[in-house]
């Protein structure tokens, strides 16, 4: 049992019974209680009636260190309303943090602005707590509008949005298994507002609208696919093409290899640059999409716009000698190109000739002879 369920006073000022003279030696800190219990007292006098106390009680609350703060949150009997009010504080410190996301009776709210304005190792702690969010899908939401979410984080959000997506298609399926008309068109209803939901989720994650998400979607250059004699890619492209547009993004966000290496050619944008935003995507796959012709000027673009990837060289050369590379991100590279990689774009076919042109001027601007002196 918590110590302030047992002293009379702490139980007089809650209950609103408490005299002003000890309602005011709270707000100082003056009373003859466990410190815990006064911090809790403090935020719970933010309300009262009298201004001197609540302006006594906010200073008292601001000259608190974390380890005061620590202890009033450790008990288990702790306010609804002392954990929110300091949660907006354990937003930046996880130290603080750590004992609101693992109270037991941690209210919703306080965990929504750890979730909204956490700090990166706040978001950690959050993401701990599974089972929260996945019956509070609004968490999620918070949680994928906060700046400072990492690319790491986004996978595992994404696991987290399937999961629930799955919890709810097994709920509705539960329902519509006990066989009576009421239950089954709750079970239906409740199955599109998941949906719905998980959708407009993933939507915000990926920072595109709904319609963009939904819009349509198919691998480039399938048949390719269809002929592969390797069984992974085989399994990983028959699995691909039996899942709907979310579905396929959320697989690109958290795909191996060789879904990684199919999705990335699909075209629907939405999809191909989630793969681009998978954590676990590596540079050799990037060398490789660099080459592909069977992908969108989107995905080609972004290669050759990111910084760690255009220092690749590798990478640039398979951006200008691919003819799908748009001109406006291959010409950026043609003069970080060696001699011999210029002579081969003088005698490519494929590639756009404006690009052909610029390759010859910089060939010729590198190897033109000086002048002998005295010459003209």
């Amino acid at each position: 049992m918590s110590t302030s369920t047992e002293n009379p006073i702490v139980a007089a000022i809650r209950g609103g019974t408490a005299p002003e003279h000890v309602r005011a030696a709270a707000a100082k800190g003056a009373l003859p209680i466990p410190r815990g219990t006064l911090i809790q007292l403090f935020v719970e006098l933010l309300h009262d009636e009298v201004v001197t106390i609540r302006t006594d009680a906010e200073k008292s609350l601001q000259e608190l260190d974390n380890e005061a703060i620590k202890e009033a949150l450790g008990d288990e009997a702790c306010p609804a309303q002392v954990l929110i009010y300091f949660s907006k504080r354990a937003a930046k410190e996880a130290t603080l943090a750590e004992s609101i996301a693992f109270h037991p009776s941690s209210p919703i709210p306080a965990l929504t602005i750890l979730a909204a304005l956490g700090n990166n190792a706040v978001i950690d702690l959050v993401l701990t707590n599974e089972q929260v969010l996945l019956r509070q899908p609004g968490l999620l939401e918070k949680m994928m509008l906060n700046p400072a979410l990492g690319q790491h984080h986004r996978g595992r959000l994404l696991e987290l949005l399937d999961r629930a997506a799955k919890r709810g298609e097994e709920a509705a399926e539960a329902a519509k298994e006990a066989g009576e008309a009421e239950q089954e068109a709750a079970a239906d209803e409740a199955e599109e507002e998941v949906e719905e939901e998980t959708i407009e989720e993933l939507a915000a994650l990926l920072e595109v609208d709904v319609g963009e998400l939904l819009s349509a979607s198919e691998i480039l250059g399938a048949e390719e696919l269809e002929a592969s004699e390797d069984p992974e890619v085989q399994n990983a492209f028959q699995k691909i093409i039996a899942l709907n547009p979310a579905q396929k993004a959320i697989l690109a966000m958290k795909g191996d290899r060789e879904e990684r290496l199919i999705l990335v050619r699909d075209s629907n944008k939405v999809v191909a640059m989630g793969v681009l935003k998978n954590p676990r995507i590596t540079e050799t796959e990037v060398e490789a999409i660099a080459k592909m012709r069977n992908v969108t000027e989107d995905v080609l673009r972004v290669l050759g716009n990111t910084r760690e990837w255009a220092k690749n060289y590798t990478v640039i050369h398979s951006l200008v000698n691919n003819p799908k590379t748009p001109q406006s991100v291959s010409v950026n590279f043609i003069k970080r190109l060696n001699n011999r990689d210029l002579q081969g774009l003088l005698r490519s076919r494929d590639i756009p000739e404006l690009i052909r042109r610029m390759a010859r001027k910089t060939w010729e601007q590198r190897n033109r002879r000086p002048k002998m002196p005295g010459k003209k």
